[in-house]
């Protein structure tokens, strides 16, 4: 995959998974935009359940249409159990997507419905018929198993980290999901979310950078379809460069640089006590956070991603590079 630190463009702060009124959040369309601009967003994707939210265009965000689906699963392990992807860039939302009418669910209390395609292929072609482009949602949070999205396709990348779901149960943090598919040869990409449906509690728990060169639709569209992006709970990253021998990271103060890949393969460079040094550090801040590493990454490997982690364990990621 190619490395989205180089070349041009600016990279804007983007909520691809958050819930308004239309569906099970609390804030209808137009506030929802707002409460993300005023904290410094500049895209906005309301992924409401098979609502599809239109809120007023406006100059200082780009709002993605997008809606969150349901599919059902290959080997559920509970009645009535579906899963969910995250679908970007459609127009329309299917009246009957064709799967098992046992797994829909309406209530109308909450303003809350799941249907299903009849599976995530399913999901998928449709989203890309519409020209768009689809996430699986929270793989831990719903439960799927490995072998379930190994033997699944066309979907662009799974949402690696769902603040919503990590506060609610723990559940938040599919990586190691990503790591099966990306160690099987897969090339699949990572988003980070806040999942919002509460913004007191939730809203900018996490989300995703994208490398946009002009602020559309499209450009965010492309971003998600090539990898174009980061994804954080907390830090910073700056640049990545990728040398023959390893990967130079500069970020926000971190007590831990690595880079992933498959098996036992990692490295990293830490600080504090138990600090590691598989590379160097080349810059610190004044509390002695890493600011600049150089991490030993072996070019051979089936995939590399770094990960940035802070004083206080928070996450940033980086797609395959």
């Amino acid at each position: 995959m190619s490395n989205p630190f180089e070349g041009s463009g600016r990279w804007v702060k983007a909520a691809l998974h958050t819930h308004s009124t239309l569906s099970d959040g609390t804030l209808v369309p137009d506030r929802l935009v707002q409460a993300y601009a005023e904290v410094g967003f500049g895209v906005v994707a309301i992924t409401d359940h098979w609502r599809l939210a239109k809120p007023r265009e406006r100059d200082d965000v780009v709002l993605v249409p997008a809606a969150e689906l349901g599919f059902d699963m290959r080997y559920p392990r509970y009645p009535r159990q579906s899963a969910e992807f995250l679908a970007y860039g459609i127009h329309d939302i299917p009246e009957d997507p064709g799967g098992d009418r046992s797994n829909w669910y309406s209530n109308a209390e909450d303003n809350y419905e799941v249907r299903t395609f009849p599976s995530l292929e399913a999901g998928c072609a449709w989203t890309a018929e519409q020209g768009g482009v689809a996430y699986v949602a929270h793989p831990y949070w719903n439960q799927l198993t490995e072998a379930e999205l190994v033997e699944a396709s066309g979907f662009a990348g799974i949402e690696v980290f769902n603040g919503s779901a990590e506060t609610e149960c723990g559940r938040g943090d599919s990586s190691p999901w990503w790591d099966s598919l990306l160690g099987d040869g897969r090339a699949v990409l990572g988003i980070a979310t806040d999942d919002q449906h509460y913004p007191l509690f939730d809203l900018g728990r996490a989300w995703t950078m994208l490398h946009m060169t002009e602020p559309t639709v499209e450009e965010a569209l492309s971003a998600l379809r090539d990898g174009a992006t980061y994804m954080s709970e907390g830090p910073l990253i700056h640049d990545v460069i990728v040398h023959p021998d390893g990967i130079e990271v500069r970020c926000s103060g971190a007590r831990d640089v690595r880079v992933q890949t498959e098996e036992e393969w990692g490295a990293g460079v830490a600080v504090g006590h138990g600090g590691r040094r598989q590379g160097r550090v080349l810059a610190t801040d004044d509390a002695g956070l890493i600011t600049g590493a150089f991490v030993e990454a072996d070019p051979g490997r089936r995939y590399r991603r770094v990960v940035v982690v802070d004083a206080q364990g928070r996450r940033a990621w980086t797609n395959p590079l």
